[in-house]
């Protein structure tokens, strides 16, 4: 079987035949390029202005060399090789990288597939903002659901309204392989019903007045 991608929120999902990973984004990489290059900033400035700079400018370009290398090594080791989730077949598990600062690297959380109760895939394309217009922006959430109701996040997608079929479709999909793998209900979500209908109503409330000025010509 060949691997399938999914493209996530600054994140990829690549499935394989017994093996579904969440990749951070590749973008990642260059936060953490820039990290690093400041903390190596911070210490150029530091040695060569060390005899000649007064210590209130040196402590904070120790401080930020200190913060930003360390900080940066990781985040660089877990946007080349490190995943935020793996779900394995043979092994039966799902789990979740945990590590310093959430980057991936370390602890990990993990269930098996026997404390997999469903994966559900919600969304917040049916609510509205508090003028009661549609929000411009949808939100799908993948979760694996345990048996004692703990949800746990997988991966969400983000676009938005006129692109409402696209991140549904990839949310799905997501959900989809992650059930039929753990061998679990799958809940999915919808497309908002309203989603064509309300771009197309303001598409025909435009034409009314575009006729009449054509009439008063």
């Amino acid at each position: 079987m060949a691997s399938e991608e999914i493209f996530l929120q600054r994140a990829i999902a690549v499935v394989e035949a017994d093996r579904i990973s969440i990749y951070p984004a590749r973008v990642q990489v260059i936060g953490a390029l820039i990290e690093i290059g400041l903390a190596g900033l911070a210490v150029l400035g530091i040695v060569l202005g060390f005899d000649s700079l007064p210590v209130w400018v040196l402590m904070p370009l120790l401080l930020v060399a200190l913060l930003l290398g360390p900080i940066g090594v990781l985040g660089l080791i877990f946007g080349v090789i490190g995943t935020a989730f793996v779900m394995d077949r043979q092994a039966r598990t799902a789990r979740w990288q945990q590590g310093f600062l959430g980057m991936g690297i370390g602890t990990t959380d993990g269930t098996g597939f026997a404390r997999i109760a469903g994966v559900e895939v919600t969304s917040d394309g049916d609510d509205a903002l508090r003028s009661g217009e549609h929000q411009d922006v949808i939100t799908w959430d993948v979760e694996i659901v345990k048996d004692d109701g703990v949800r746990m996040p997988v991966g969400t997608v983000i676009t938005s309204r006129p692109m409402a079929m696209d991140g549904a479709t990839r949310a799905n999909r997501l959900a989809e392989v992650l059930g039929e793998m753990a061998g679990v209900e799958v809940t999915l979500a919808m497309v908002p019903d309203d989603d064509d209908s309300y771009y197309e109503d303001d598409e025909l409330e435009d034409e009314p007045a575009s006729e009449g000025a054509r009439d008063d010509r």
